[in-house]
């Protein structure tokens, strides 16, 4: 595996909580392969319960503890919009997380807001030409006539970052609903929710390893089968 291999270990051994060694992620070809070795690394007793209903659970009380919702108008299929409303949501988000004391993802910005940065960096981009036009008629070509602008652009760029962080007000890709969060908290959480609920489940295990890879490769999940080449299949270099 290359360096999109290396990080998808990484992220299965943080959020299982095992370590694979190099020779055995040598030998991973296929996604089967994959979630045999996890079956093999996962210590503790095998449990019907299911560790999603466990993670909505944990966000159900967190809900309920941090915004005062009542417990009846959290379901799985309820729209997270109806329950965290627009207004002061990420003041609300942070206390909701900070209540589950468990890795919950963050807000994220919306897509009008990257291209916005997007068009910003581009109109910078134009703009500079002319600079570095001036600087290699006065100066001539060398180092300081690129370095100089491309410093600026940079620190308009991380200072259009940061200055939109407060514009990120979206839910997560792929948290419509309650139970969509709950199967990204699992993600995140595998090891630690496995571990309060005595054991695993295998089911829990696939689905948890197929949205792992989802998440750091952007492949799509009905891409992801046991028979799946990670390399030649789904293009994890």
């Amino acid at each position: 595996m290359g360096l999109d291999g290396v990080e998808l270990v990484m992220a299965v051994e943080e959020n299982f909580g095992i370590e694979i060694t190099d020779e055995e992620a040598g030998k991973i070809t296929t996604v089967g392969d994959f979630y045999d070795l996890l079956l093999t690394k996962l210590q503790g007793q095998k449990v019907n319960r299911c560790l999603t209903s466990a993670a909505f659970y944990r966000i159900r009380r967190s809900f309920m503890d941090a915004l005062g919702v009542q417990r009846k108008a959290i379901t799985p299929v309820s729209p997270l919009e109806a329950i965290v409303p627009r207004a002061c949501r990420r003041q609300q988000w942070t206390r909701v997380r900070s209540a589950a004391r468990i890795e919950i993802p963050d807000l994220e910005r919306p897509t009008w807001v990257w291209l916005l940065l997007a068009a910003f960096a581009l109109f910078f981009a134009m703009t500079l030409i002319p600079v570095v036009y001036l600087l290699s008629r006065r100066f001539g070509p060398n180092g300081f006539t690129l370095l100089l602008p491309l410093g600026i652009l940079f620190f308009l760029m991380v200072l259009s970052e940061r200055l939109s962080r407060p514009l990120a007000i979206a839910f997560p890709s792929r948290a419509i609903t309650v139970g969509d969060l709950a199967k990204e908290v699992l993600a995140r959480n595998h090891a630690r929710l496995s571990a309060e609920a005595g054991g695993w489940n295998r089911d829990e295990v696939w689905e948890t390893l197929c949205r792992l890879i989802v998440n750091q490769t952007g492949v799509e999940r009905e891409k992801i089968k046991p028979e799946a080449r990670i390399v030649k299949d789904l293009g994890v270099d």
